[in-house]
């Protein structure tokens, strides 16, 4: 037994020998630090330094309260020569002790080196908690300038606008509201924007249609995104919820109401919360593209209210002037369509035209029964009149003694003014279709050009003559007269009351008629010789005076 005891107590010392033996030399092998010292004391931080060893690899530090008994341990200080200690109390005694670690492995490490001791101090400290710090709060409530690193919020002035594409009346445009934001003001919360008149037509809207688009910029520009707006929902006849999708991600970005309201429109938008209530500077517009009905001409009134989430209030009103484009394509001309269908008043020079009413006259160069007449008819305009499209002259009885003519016979003359142009023209025979019908032309004495043509016919019970007008590329007349006469053409009908009959044709379908009445008699010429007077009522012959039908004798 003592035998085995003093073989136990043999190995113990041996092994204990060993490793007193390695601690003493791996402890030797590392330096403890020197030249402690402790700067820059503050409420909350101290710096210790220490010479620097390149042989060590990390350090172990602890630190206590004077008087405590327990120590704070950093266990991998960096192999540096100072280290910031922080996490400490106003006006506390401390004291701090260092060793060094040699290998990664903690091991050869350094005894602890001499106790050091300071006092943190107790320094007044601004919103950031820094002592002696310049860091305050500003009027949005947050800690700005010292070492936040954060500037001080501005005013709330968002910039804001909203705009039409036509300023046309009755008409659908697109409808525009925008607002942007400098760094540093209050965030925005809520956005109302309204007019006086006007309405979104959502009639057939569904949901997802395609309604508009949207550019939005955040973070001072970092973030810059394009959206398609689409309808979220139909809400009723007269409002849509709008979604504002990203156009590369398809993620929904934002959304919005649009109503029509009892005098105009209501847009009402709300800000999602970004955890602060700073803007970096942001900008938004929002295009509702061809939804806004514009009203009738008027001062169409806008106005926006958009809150920040500290509550203030910008209020900012607008006005624009809605008119109609004339037909002339003038913004808020005079000139209109008249009764003719022509742009006139206004920017056009044109004046306004007025009935159609023909100044027509018919002419016989007598009344004699059977007799060979000159016929002439004339017609004229005034300035403004609708154009003559196609006239047609008739009478009841007599006719054209169509029979005694051949080409090229001269028939008559005419005269033509029009535009402050004058023409002389002669009716000269180009056609006979028959007996009873043939063309003539109106032939300028002058240039020797056709400046018309006319048909002339024997009917039933009478004669036509039936004329056209070369279109002007216009419907109304400046002003413009003509009179023809045939010669020698036109055989009286027995006594009878012989009515003239024209009928002119506007070139917008007006239709003017009137009626010329002539008394055709039969007159008694007797000669020298012995002759019968008949049908007459009252002839002077020789002197004497003869009231009663019967036959009677020269002497």
């Amino acid at each position: 037994m003592d035998k085995n005891f003093t073989k136990l107590s043999l190995i113990f010392l041996v092994f204990f020998s060993f490793g007193f033996l390695n601690s003493s030399v791996n402890a030797q092998s590392c330096d403890v630090p020197v030249n402690q010292s402790t700067t820059n004391i503050l409420n909350f931080s101290a710096t210790l330094a220490w010479d620097a060893d390149s042989n060590v690899h990390h350090y172990r530090l602890r630190y206590r309260e004077v008087g405590v008994n327990s120590w704070s341990y950093d266990h991998n200080v960096p192999s540096a020569s100072s280290y910031l200690l922080s996490g400490l109390n106003p006006l506390i005694n401390y004291e701090w002790q260092l060793k060094s670690i040699c290998s990664p492995g903690n091991f050869p490490a350094s005894g602890w080196s001499l106790l050091q001791n300071f006092t943190t101090a107790n320094f007044p400290v601004d919103c950031n908690n820094t002592p002696n710090g310049s860091a305050f709060i500003d009027s949005c409530g947050n800690c700005v300038g010292g070492v936040t690193g954060n500037s001080p919020c501005i005013a709330f002035s968002p910039t804001v606008s909203i705009t039409l594409s036509s300023h046309e009346c009755s008409v659908l445009t697109d409808f525009t509201f925008s607002f942007s934001q400098d760094p540093n003001e209050p965030d925005v919360s809520s956005a109302v924007f309204t007019t006086d008149a006007g309405y979104f037509d959502l009639t057939g809207l569904s949901n997802n249609d395609t309604i508009g688009y949207s550019n939005n910029t955040a973070a001072g520009g970092q973030l810059n995104v394009s959206t398609t707006l689409l309808v979220d929902f139909v809400i009723s006849s007269n409002k849509i919820s709008v979604k504002s999708v990203d156009d590369i991600t398809g993620q929904l970005y934002s959304t919005f109401t649009i109503e029509n309201s009892s005098n105009g429109v209501l847009i009402i938008a709300n800000s999602l919360p970004d955890n602060n209530n700073v803007t970096a500077g942001n900008s938004q517009m929002v295009v509702l593209s061809g939804l806004f009905m514009n009203p009738p001409p008027s001062t169409i009134n806008f106005a926006s209210t958009i809150t920040s989430e500290l509550g203030d209030v910008d209020v900012q009103n607008y006005s624009d002037i809605i008119d109609c484009i004339d037909c002339n394509g003038d913004f808020g001309g005079t000139a209109f369509i008249d009764s003719c269908g022509n742009c006139v008043g206004g920017n056009t020079g044109n004046v306004p035209c007025i009935a159609f009413t023909p100044t027509v006259t018919v002419s016989i160069s007598n009344t004699d029964c059977d007799s060979i007449s000159d016929l002439t008819i004339s017609v004229s305009q005034d300035p403004n009149e609708p154009d003559m499209s196609t006239a047609l002259f008739s009478s009841n009885g007599g006719y054209f003694n169509i029979i005694s003519l051949s080409l090229g016979d001269t028939v008559g003359t005419a005269t033509m003014t029009a535009a402050a142009l004058s023409f002389n023209t002669v009716l000269v025979v180009s056609n006979i279709i028959s007996s009873n019908q043939a063309i003539i032309q109106s032939i300028d004495v002058n240039t020797g050009l056709i400046l018309g043509t006319f048909t002339i016919s024997n009917v039933s019970g009478g004669i036509s003559v039936l004329a056209q007008t070369v279109p002007d590329n216009n419907n109304v007349t400046s002003g413009n007269s003509q009179n023809v006469t045939f010669f020698n053409l036109f055989v009286n009908p027995p006594a009878s009351n012989l009515v003239f009959t024209s009928t002119i044709n506007s070139e917008l379908g007006d239709v003017d008629i009137q009626n010329f009445p002539f008394t055709i008699i039969c007159p008694c010429i007797p000669s020298t010789s012995t002759s019968t007077a008949t049908s007459c009522d009252s002839y002077v012959w020789n002197g004497t005076t003869y009231t009663s039908s019967g036959s009677y004798t020269w002497s």
